[in-house]
């Protein structure tokens, strides 16, 4: 009997605000309720932050901490409207790949004011059956 598994993809939508608190810019709870190893991760800008702003990307306990496992300090302003980030910090650092606890949150956080940024972080996942 073959094994087989089952994965999918989720979207969360980024919304730029002058609060740098963690998960300001958006925050998402695990969709599957089970762990989820994240294979992808890709931000993909709509509209850039009318001033200079860095967003940090990553996995954390609630939707209000900072994380920086999946984007670390990518600069959100300027002109990158239409163009897409890979999202893997952590597997390009130590080679390992990241885990989405069943109850933990993606959550997006801007350095300074976001204000004017709007885009999407897509993630692609294999579902661990509890």
């Amino acid at each position: 009997m073959a094994n087989s598994f089952a994965g999918g993809y989720f979207e969360l939508d980024l919304a730029g605000t002058t609060s740098t608190d963690g998960g300001a810019i958006g925050a998402i709870l695990n969709p599957e309720g089970v762990p989820l190893i994240i294979t992808d991760a890709k931000l993909y800008v709509d509209t850039p932050s009318t001033g200079a702003a860095n967003i940090n990307v990553g996995i954390a306990a609630n939707g209000t901490t900072d994380n920086t496992g999946l984007i670390n300090a990518l600069a959100i302003n300027g002109a990158i409207t239409g163009k897409a980030y890979h999202g893997m910090t952590a597997l390009a650092a130590k080679g390992e790949g990241l885990v989405l606890g069943a109850t933990q949150y993606i959550t997006a956080t801007g350095s300074a004011s976001s204000a004017g940024f709007a885009g999407r972080f897509f993630v692609k996942y294999i579902r661990v059956n509890a």
